[in-house]
Formats: C-alpha cells, sequence, structure tokens
C-alpha cells in the first residue's frame, strides 16, 4: 500500500486545538493534509499508520501543560497562560511553526457555549463571559480564524470527523470519564441547545432509590452518578461495603475484577453499564442515531463495555427492531483537539 509523505515546506499553514480540563491542556499542532505517495509496499511504516487526520488536516505535533488556576480574574489568566504556552512551542518547535503560518485556533472548553463563548466552567473557575475570540485575535493576529466549542461537542465533532468519516447523518458520543460527557449530532449537524447545554444528558434524574447519590450538577441520581469512573466506584463501594472498600481502588481495578468473573465487581460493572443503556434509550427515542461511540477511559475495556450496554439494550428498545450501532472510540483524549481543527 502507498505510505505517505509529511512535508513540512516553507508554505504549509498551521492550526492549534486546545483542549481545557481542569488538571491539564492538551494543545494538538495540525497542518494541511499533502498527501503525496513514496513508494508502495506490502507493510505501511508504524509512524504513517499512527498518523490520524482531522477532516483535511494531519496531526504533526501535541503537547500538554498542567492547568493553573487562580481565584481571581481566571479567565483573564488561563487564557494569558494558553497564550504564553503556544508561544513558547513556537520558538522551540522543530517544525517550523512560526505564528505568522498560524491560521487557526480552535478552543474545547469545559462548560456551555454560546456564539464562541464560554459561559462558564466550574472546573476551572471560569465565571463570566470573556471574549477569548478577540483575546485571540489581539494576541496572534486579526486575519486569525478562532472558534470556541463545548469540551463533550469538540470530542463528538473529531470522532465523526476520524472515526466514522463523517459517514452517519446521526450520531451519538457519549465518553465515561470521571464525569460523563454527551454529543450529538443529527442530520450533520451539531445539536447545542439554545444555552449550551444540549447534549448534557448525563445530568437526567434515574436513580429514585434510597442510594441514590448527590451530582456535582447538584441534582440527585442523575446518570452521572451511577457511571463513569466516579459512579462505578460509588456502585461498587456500596456493593462491596465500609469494611472491605479500598480507596485504592480506581474503575480499571473493577472492570479488571468483573472480566475475571468476580460477582460482586461483575454486578457493579453490569449496573453501572445498564445506566448507559437507559441514557442511549433516551438518546433513541429522542434522535434515534445511527450510532453510539463510547469515548473515555472505561472505554479502554474495549467490547466488554459494549457487549454489556448492548445486552441491556435489547431489554428497552421496542419501537424499534434496529439498535444504534455501538462502537468505541479511537480518538481517545485527543478527540477534544481533533475536533476543534477539523471545523477551522
Amino acid at each position: 500500500m502507498k505510505t505517505l509523505k509529511i512535508n513540512h515546506s516553507k508554505n504549509n499553514k498551521y492550526y492549534i486545538g486546545v483542549d481545557v480540563g481542569g488538571t491539564a491542556i492538551k494543545f494538538g499542532i495540525f497542518k494541511d493534509s499533502v498527501k503525496k505517495a513514496i513508494g508502495s509496499s506490502a507493510k505501511c511504516s508504524k509512524k504513517v499508520l499512527q498518523t490520524k487526520e482531522a477532516s483535511n488536516k494531519i496531526l504533526v505535533d501535541k503537547f500538554s501543560s498542567n492547568t493553573i488556576i487562580v481565584q481571581k480574574d481566571n479567565e483573564k489568566h488561563l487564557l494569558k497562560f494558553i497564550f504564553d504556552e503556544i508561544e513558547n512551542y513556537i520558538k522551540n518547535n522543530k517544525y517550523g511553526v512560526t505564528k505568522n503560518k498560524i491560521v487557526g485556533i480552535g478552543f474545547a472548553m469545559p462548560g456551555p457555549v454560546v456564539n464562541n463563548q464560554l459561559i462558564h466552567a466550574v472546573n476551572i473557575n471560569w465565571k463570566k463571559k470573556y471574549d477569548i475570540v478577540s483575546a485571540t485575535k489581539k494576541r496572534f493576529g486579526q486575519n486569525i480564524k478562532v472558534l470556541v466549542y463545548n469540551d463533550g461537542n469538540a470530542a463528538t465533532l473529531g470522532e465523526n470527523s476520524y472515526t466514522l468519516k463523517n459517514k452517519y447523518k446521526s450520531m451519538c458520543l457519549i465518553t465515561l470519564g470521571t464525569a460523563v460527557g454527551t454529543g450529538i449530532i443529527i442530520n450533520g449537524n451539531l445539536i447545542e441547545g439554545h444555552t449550551g447545554i444540549a447534549g448534557e444528558l448525563s445530568h437526567i434524574r434515574i436513580d429514585y432509590t434510597k442510594d441514590a447519590k448527590k451530582c456535582a450538577c447538584g441534582n440527585v441520581g442523575c446518570v452521572e452518578t451511577l457511571s463513569g469512573t466516579k459512579g462505578l466506584k460509588n456502585i461498587y463501594k456500596r456493593l462491596l461495603g465500609e469494611k472491605k472498600w479500598d480507596d485504592t481502588i480506581d474503575a480499571k481495578t473493577i472492570i479488571d475484577r468483573a472480566k475475571a468473573k468476580d460477582k460482586i465487581a461483575y454486578e457493579a460493572v453490569d449496573l453501572s453499564f445498564d445506566s448507559i443503556s437507559t441514557l442511549i434509550t433516551i438518546l433513541m427515542h429522542v434522535f434515534e442515531p445511527e450510532v453510539v461511540l463510547i469515548g473515555g477511559g472505561i472505554s479502554n475495556a474495549g467490547t466488554f463495555v459494549t457487549d454489556i450496554i448492548r445486552e441491556h439494550l435489547k431489554e428497552k428498545i421496542f419501537m424499534t427492531k434496529r439498535l444504534p450501532k455501538l462502537m468505541i472510540s479511537k480518538l481517545k483524549n485527543d478527540a477534544g483537539i481533533y475536533g476543534v481543527v477539523s471545523k477551522l
């Protein structure tokens, strides 16, 4: 098969994706795809095989920095920190990326976004509107293109562009990390909502038992209290009992025990994934997506996750004979940077 040469010429245009989280900020450097065959062979080089493509742009480099949060005016402080990190990269990179070659910067932000503006984000102490677009243009030039998306929506755009190659008109992404994120694309359009919170289905209450936990959003018994790494640990701790609980137990440990046929661990996993099947059932009745991708840290368990979810879906979806296609995401933690850059 043909292999591709990534040519870093003087005329290259570069794009930067920035995925902002409460713990870390991920940066991805992309360039326009120039596909030039350099020969054919039975095997492709490992380097080429690992090159992922977002729309017509190729990831050439990435790095991350710890998120630094201050109590006062963190909006201004955090953006300055991000800009400084980008400029430090420009000064020291080996790809010839210069300020005048950057034509677009996209931001994936952990909160509701309306008209390219982040409204608020609790986990990064973003309390008020702050003009990300104007601040970016002031630092990097008025002609630069700037886009801002909610991080879950950005990840959805990334998976739709790369993993699914835009083959489906409707798809959803559910990320099972510490929190649970969702993103929805219907008829090729990202659903964002009037105030930017459309798709936050993980904060629908589904647990009305006496054991229902309070969610970070303030509600009780949300999908997120039962799923994701935190929800899975909540369930396992309750089933295992306080005396046997060990704070070093994480979601991977529980899933590994479930795979090894540990009855309590499997029951915890089954209950947790059942809550995701309820979420998907709601998605099916409202949007009926063709494909549902599972991402986040728990997705590393692969088909063990989707197989259990699928069995629960068979018990819940009656209005249609067709279940959605369940897939594991491919971009993992890079989905956000791919998503914002795919639209630049």
